[in-house]
């Protein structure tokens, strides 16, 4: 015996499209060790870095793990600090 059903057929669900920034938004760049070991040679946390530097907890996290690059004004604060290049502190740049 041939029934009728009563669910709705299933939908295919359409794949979203990325664009290629954002395939490439959440990778990292290299983490940043010599800033890391500067940081914590002086014995501070990242908190106690961004309010000697001027800039948010955040900005020393995302410079840490490579996620952003400084900019000029804060690779000078921080070259100052450290008494280190930027070229030491930021390899990768």
């Amino acid at each position: 015996m041939m029934g009728w059903s009563m669910t709705k057929p299933k939908r295919k669900k359409k794949q979203k499209q990325t664009t290629p920034s954002e395939e490439f938004q959440n990778l990292k760049g290299a983490k940043r060790e010599r800033l890391i070991l500067e940081r914590k040679k002086k014995g501070l946390t990242q908190k106690q870095l961004g309010e000697i530097v001027g800039c948010s907890t955040a900005t020393i996290s995302h410079l840490e793990s490579g996620r952003m690059e400084p900019g000029v004004d804060l690779s000078m604060e921080l070259e100052m600090f450290f008494g280190v290049s930027p070229f030491d502190l930021f390899p990768d740049l």
